[in-house]
């Protein structure tokens, strides 16, 4: 299945986790998720930071679409939020799209047969915004070989001064190898062709948790 991504990048405390798993969960069991073609949700927190990766599925109903946006459970669960979770750069929101991050590069494998779920990753770095074409390439070269290491599908995301980097794996048991990944071509290629990207926080080992996941069944 081809989906398409969206991710947004705000403040949480990890104290709210728990709080905050309620309130998505309390949500995606009713109906608006298929209403709006909401295919798998997933929220990781890594430094303070979190990271909200929605999977649509590639055609979404729009008349439902719109239908939903004016549901007064979306305004309620913004609401419910608002105590836990916080803009990224309060001084500079001024609504929910501005928490919104820009996709610059996405590779996805060639199938295998029936596919099957998979497992995410993501990994955060500081990165300079002028540095994307160059990022680009790095990845763009390093893909040529990921499959072999059960990657199906990578996404980067950029967000002010972040780099969000997500990569779809085969099974759970290819998380750690996708990571180690992550960590060898973000703190190893990049770094070592880009030295003007200095590992600031979020640190090295930028691997952010993930804490709370949705799938349509």
């Amino acid at each position: 299945m081809h989906m398409r991504s969206m991710v947004t990048v705000s403040k949480m405390d990890r104290d709210a986790i728990p709080e905050v798993s309620k309130l998505f969960a309390e949500f995606d069991s009713t109906e608006i998720p298929g209403l709006i073609g909401l295919h798998r949700r997933q929220l990781f927190i890594h430094h303070g930071v979190q990271v909200h990766l929605y999977d649509f599925v590639e055609k979404s109903d729009q008349a439902a679409l719109e239908k939903a946006k004016s549901d007064p459970r979306m305004a309620r669960l913004s609401v419910d939020l608002q105590p836990f979770v916080t803009p990224y750069e309060p001084e500079t929101w001024n609504s929910p799209a501005d928490s919104a991050a820009s996709c610059f590069y996405a590779w996805e494998g060639e199938p295998e047969g029936r596919p099957g779920p998979t497992e995410t990753t993501v990994t955060l770095a500081r990165m300079e915004a002028d540095a994307i074409p160059e990022v680009t390439e790095i990845f763009r070269d390093f893909d040529a070989t990921a499959q072999l290491m059960g990657i199906r599908r990578r996404q980067l995301f950029v967000f002010k001064d972040l780099c969000i980097h997500i990569q779809d794996h085969a099974r759970r048991d290819d998380a750690d190898i996708a990571q180690k990944a992550a960590t060898d071509i973000w703190f190893g290629h990049v770094l070592r062709e880009l030295p003007r990207l200095a590992p600031q926080e979020p640190t090295p080992d930028g691997h952010a948790i993930r804490f709370y996941g949705w799938e349509a069944s």
